[in-house]
């Protein structure tokens, strides 16, 4: 029985050549190893590229929404700056309408005062009058 299977190992050995065998099992595992690495480096290629251009569409969406908020606040910025000319202006308006107003009121107090002033000379008068004319009648 032993004498067998070293039999048929050997007449297999010589009909496959055993070099020719091992090389061609070389020469096959190196091809799928080749293939599994070239399919395993184009899904990887695949995937990055894939990730590179999420990537880029993710910086494009961020850049335009950017760009519509810095649109947004500089609109905003004009219309501010548009209502802040129109209170100044309505302010330096104002500013002449109170300066008029403090004019008047110095003007009031200065006839107030003359008046209080021709009450007390008016009074003065009377009472000089009523002196003249008190004596006369006595």
């Amino acid at each position: 029985m032993s004498s067998t299977p070293t039999s048929a190992t050997s007449a297999t050995q010589s009909t496959l050549k055993p070099n020719d065998y091992n090389k061609g099992l070389d020469q096959e595992h190196i091809t799928k190893l080749t293939q599994d690495a070239y399919r395993h480096f184009t899904e990887y290629t695949k995937a990055e590229l894939k990730m590179t251009v999420e990537d880029c569409q993710l910086l494009e969406k961020m850049n335009t929404t950017t760009q519509e908020k810095y649109t947004q606040m500089s609109e905003m910025s004009q219309r501010l700056m548009k209502e802040m000319s129109k209170l100044q202006n309505t302010y330096a308006d104002f500013s002449n309408f109170i300066q008029q107003i403090e004019d008047i009121h110095q003007q009031s107090i200065e006839m107030e005062k003359t008046a209080k002033a021709l009450d007390e000379y008016s009074t003065y008068l009377e009472n000089k009058l009523l002196k003249v004319v008190s004596p006369k009648n006595t």
